[in-house]
């Protein structure tokens, strides 16, 4: 098959449901990973076996499911010149990883004990399911770029797959940005400092680089703001709704949702100048920065919350009482959040463009 065929969607039945099974297992293990660091942080007993490490698990064990499927699909000759066999390739390389990290993970806590975020093991994790996620992310991409006729399917799910993959993105800039990295015999937490400079520049950036190109895959307003919207969800359900004592900030998660349908509308207006659409995707991306860091709450409010407290005194501890200070670390966070995400929106639409140019011009 080549790349410049169109594809029926009877031809990629059997790859989308790999990687939808890819997907799903994805959406598992980051939501029950995510569930795993609240646990922590309420100092539920500290065992391998529990309910969130079952959760992230089970999703591993279906990433790992989709990827001896992805193998097999590659094994036929017709499949290995398909747009979307790197995706396959890529469920098969992430689920690997995942498959030496679950292992070496129980170990890790044999020899070593209790454990921070940072750990060669957690690291390794997080990268194989973030490699899955891009993998599914590039199948329903490509699959839905090389159909002859649009599909409300392919459409859907892809909106869904970039949401689960901005979630697991945001979590691998947290190993590097939040100061809950120091276990029993390791301390790998980060200098405050550097963190907070780190959150300021990956976070914003990275995020709008993931709603451009959901922006313009999808090529309709609210494609991209679905995929926000599943990413709140997903951080909400395994952060917020998870530890009582934080649903007093449930109604502020409107903010990030309504800023995403904005910047959506802004992002997917139709042009025709091309100094105008530079502009748009500005205006697009510092709205979509300056709401950073509710996007990240409550995980990232620890980074500056860390500054003002002494070290015996948890971050996460305090965060029920002190609505007032994170609603003025919020409103500190939004002006540079705004010039990084601008940064970004500007960097994919540059950048990212040439490739989506390639890709139109194989179709």
């Amino acid at each position: 098959m080549k790349t410049s065929e169109w594809l029926d969607i009877s031809t990629v039945k059997f790859p989308s449901v790999s990687f939808s099974i890819a997907l799903s297992g994805v959406a598992l293990s980051m939501w029950g990973a995510s569930w795993d660091i609240t646990s922590h942080l309420l100092r539920t007993p500290e065992t391998f076996f529990t309910p969130s490490h079952g959760v992230l698990y089970l999703g591993v064990g279906i990433s790992i499911s989709s990827a001896i499927m992805s193998l097999l699909l590659i094994a036929k000759r017709q499949t290995r010149k398909a747009p979307f066999v790197l995706g396959l390739k890529m469920i098969i390389f992430g689920a690997l990883l995942q498959a030496i990290a679950g292992p070496g993970d129980y170990y890790w806590h044999e020899l070593f004990g209790i454990d921070g975020l940072l750990s060669p093991t957690h690291l390794t994790l997080a990268l194989g399911i973030m490699i899955v996620s891009i993998g599914s992310v590039i199948g329903f991409a490509r699959i839905n770029s090389h159909l002859a006729k649009s599909n409300s399917f392919v459409n859907s799910i892809l909106s869904i797959s970039i949401g689960v993959f901005w979630f697991s993105a945001m979590w691998l800039i947290f190993f590097f940005v939040l100061p809950i990295s120091e276990g029993d015999t390791h301390n790998f937490n980060p200098d405050p400092y550097v963190a907070i400079v780190l959150s300021f520049v990956a976070l914003p950036f990275t995020f709008s680089m993931v709603f451009w190109s959901a922006s313009k895959s999808l090529n309709i307003f609210g494609g991209a703001s679905v995929s926000a919207f599943v990413f709140v969800v997903m951080n909400v359900t395994s952060n917020i709704v998870t530890s009582e004592s934080l649903l007093i900030y449930l109604p502020w998660f409107a903010a990030p949702v309504i800023g995403a349908v904005i910047a959506d509308w802004v992002l997917s207006k139709k042009i025709k100048s091309g100094m105008i659409q530079i502009h748009s995707e500005k205006l697009s991306g510092a709205i979509l920065g300056s709401m950073f860091f509710m996007f990240c709450f409550p995980m990232l409010s620890m980074t500056f919350l860390d500054l003002y407290l002494f070290n015996d005194v948890s971050p996460y501890d305090v965060l029920p009482t002190v609505s007032s200070a994170v609603f003025e670390i919020w409103m500190m966070t939004a002006v540079p959040g705004a010039v990084s995400g601008m940064l970004g929106m500007m960097f994919a639409s540059r950048k990212m463009q040439v490739f989506c140019n390639c890709a139109k011009s194989e179709i």
